[in-house]
């Protein structure tokens, strides 16, 4: 007999899922690669661990009662698991010659069927949830959802167990990498920092060897002062505490009532077999939206917070939601989840109760369509709001109608997506996945027109520079500017020292903004190879960044141009990129901010933070204007195209929609 230490991890890992502990079990699954294992995890019985073990404690207290020649020696009774495990515990025996050595434990005989290895970013495995990022060097607690930090990291095979995820105690694995991943020889991180499944942010990966770069690109121009701050000095806050569920559990804790088509991803069928096409969505009849008389209040001036009347809070995802947008045209609200769905709430006034469309993202097994059990961890619109792209963990991109039929499924990637994004035409889609590549898609065939291998390790973020080229960051790295048709990158930027999460082209299309782990925001430009400023003031992993839909080239073209900044210091920064310099800090939040969004006037700045907090700021003066406080750690925030509601989406599992007219 034989077992494989991808089989003594698997047990581990779901015995800490099923006890509730969703961080530990996080934390775990990455560390350990659960999700290249090719353990098929709905065919494993619960409390598998304490099965064995109870079978490995009775065979030692029969090896410890009875002698070598099964003349009994001695009984003993409730013999402890610590106790069966220490050799000098065992009881001396006089008369009965016994074997030099022998602990007790019960060697070997605590096996399973050895078992192979899967390649690394198969999809048949379970989620690597990941790219939900944990803050490094935090001590976490609470509840978590990624998350995604998120979280779904990695159940072999797809389950789903549902478990309270609020019972779980915070799980800090002393030296392992800052940031997405917390494995060996994964994603370059921090060395020798602490990371902690607390806060997640996207999706992050286990496996892929990642090339460790020296910054051998100095930056131009450097900026570590993060002058004229109107609210707050430019340390850094108190550090950050999880509070909700992490990003990327798959410990979905449903916190709503039941109600018609929203019993997405509630199976535990394993993820396997290539999908073809999902199930038309369901129409759910009267979602629980009800307005947010259960919020938490807020200590700040009771003019500023938004009151219940005001927001809507829309129940029926059963995980975490770890994304949000809005149509384009309409006010169509679409939301991704850890249940294997993404919904599309319309919010139209003249909707008195809210009505949801539930887009269950299903493959095929055995002949027949199941859910993938998988996060829908990415969603865009298309420019003029006709159709919704969503990715998701089983790897494969899906496009969607208005009216919640599936128009097509796309799959190339192997491995969960980690973005998604439409160009301004509307004729391709581009997606980053796990598999380190990008790939661009016909979207009027759902073919793969274009996939591009650059990357060393899984390709975390993408942006469209024009209708036909784009760029692409990675957790190597290193950020590639890529067109279409061409073999080869056309440009390759180098200096970042830690992942890199985000990038965004700014709205003319002539700077790329990027933020790392390594603490810094920098901007890029075609003409030059090294970094045009290197915005060094926030003092922990920036998350994301946007730029302000102002200057040449908007709807706003009288206003100057700015950056927003979110970090896992809890802070928000605003930049004038043309200085290079920080022109207002954002300090109310007290946890790692996860989303920043302006306003289509650019006038006002949202942000999402685990402090379950969404703030509005003035842009022009940094000034705190409104304030609400949900359920949950927020992961993203979203302004309609008028500018008058603000959505958000939370690790709870719950989505809200904020009215800021007659404010």
């Amino acid at each position: 007999m034989s077992f494989s230490s991808d089989e003594v991890n698997f047990l581990v890992y779901r015995y800490l899922q099923e006890s509730g502990f969703s961080h530990s079990a996080f934390v775990f699954g990455i560390e350990s690669h659960i999700s290249q294992s090719n353990i098929n995890g709905a065919l494993v019985p619960p409390a598998a661990l304490l099965t064995i073990l109870q079978k490995g404690l009775l065979y030692t207290e029969v090896e410890w009662s009875v002698g070598e020649d099964g003349v009994p020696v001695r009984p003993i009774e409730s013999l402890s698991l610590i106790d069966a495990v220490m050799p000098e515990a065992k009881p001396p025996v006089s008369s009965i010659k016994s074997e030099p050595g022998k602990g007790g434990n019960g060697g070997s005989d605590n096996s399973a069927a050895s078992s192979t290895t899967a390649t690394g970013g198969s999809s048949s495995g379970n989620n690597v949830k990941s790219e939900v990022k944990t803050e490094s060097n935090s001590n976490a607690a609470g509840t978590n959802a990624n998350a995604t930090g998120t979280a779904a990291a990695a159940a072999s095979g797809g389950e789903n167990t549902e478990t309270d995820s609020g019972a779980a105690a915070s799980a800090t694995v002393g030296g392992s990498p800052a940031g997405t991943s917390g494995t060996a020889g994964g994603s370059a991180a921090t060395s020798g920092s602490t990371t902690t499944a607390g806060e997640d942010k996207k999706p992050d990966i286990a496996a892929s060897s990642s090339t460790t770069n020296t910054a051998d690109d100095n930056a131009s121009t450097s900026s570590t002062n993060g002058s004229s701050s109107n609210n707050a000095s430019n340390d850094a806050s108190a550090s950050a505490t999880g509070t909700g569920p992490a990003a990327t559990s798959r410990t979905a804790t449903p916190t709503t009532t039941a109600q018609t088509g929203s019993a997405g991803g509630a199976g535990s069928t394993p993820g396997g077999g290539a999908a073809t096409s999902a199930p038309t969505s369901a129409l759910g009849s009267s979602p629980a939206a009800t307005t947010a008389g259960g919020a938490e209040p807020m200590d700040i001036d009771a003019a500023i917070e938004i009151p219940a009347s005001k927001a809507t809070v829309l129940r029926g995802h059963e995980s975490e939601v770890f994304i949000c947008a809005w149509n384009p045209s309409r006010d169509l609200l679409a939301s991704g989840s850890g249940d294997s769905t993404a919904r599309i709430w319309d919010m139209s006034d003249a909707m008195a109760s809210p009505n949801q469309l539930v887009l269950r993202h299903c493959i095929q097994k055995g002949g027949a369509e199941v859910p993938s059990n998988k996060d829908v961890t990415s969603l865009d619109w298309n420019c003029d709001g006709t159709l919704l792209a969503t990715g998701s963990y089983d790897g494969f991109a899906r496009i969607w109608k208005t009216d919640g039929s599936l128009a097509s499924t796309l799959g190339q990637h192997k491995g969960p997506i980690f973005a998604l994004k439409w160009n301004k035409r509307g004729n391709y889609i581009l997606s980053a996945g796990v598999d380190k590549t990008t790939i661009i898609w016909d979207a009027s065939t759902g073919q793969c027109t274009q996939q591009f291998s650059f990357h060393n390790a899984p390709a975390l973020d993408v942006d469209w520079q024009t209708n036909n080229s784009f760029a692409s960051c990675s957790t190597d790295q290193r950020i590639h500017v890529c067109r279409l048709g061409s073999d080869v990158p056309i440009k390759t930027f180098k200096g970042h020292t830690n992942e890199v999460n985000a990038i965004k082209w700014c709205p003319q299309g002539k700077l790329l903004a990027s933020c790392s782990d390594d603490m810094t925001l920098k901007i890029w430009c075609m003409n030059r190879d090294k970094c045009c400023h290197d915005l060094q003031a926030h003092s922990k992993e920036i998350y994301t960044i946007k730029w302000s839909p102002t200057g040449p080239g908007t709807q706003n073209p009288n206003t100057n141009l700015l950056l927003a900044s979110a970090s896992f210091d809890s802070t928000v920064r605003l930049w004038d990129v043309e200085r290079g310099m920080c022109i207002h800090t954002l300090t109310k939040h007290t946890e790692p901010v996860y989303s920043v969004a302006f306003s289509p006037d650019g006038k006002y700045l949202a942000s999402g933070s685990f402090d379950k907090c969404v703030h509005i700021w003035s842009t022009q003066n940094g000034n705190l204007v409104h304030s609400y406080k949900g359920t949950g750690g927020i992961f993203e925030v979203c302004w309609n195209s008028k500018g008058t509601k603000v959505g958000a989406s939370a690790s709870d599992g719950s989505v809200f929609v904020l009215d800021l007219r007659k404010f």
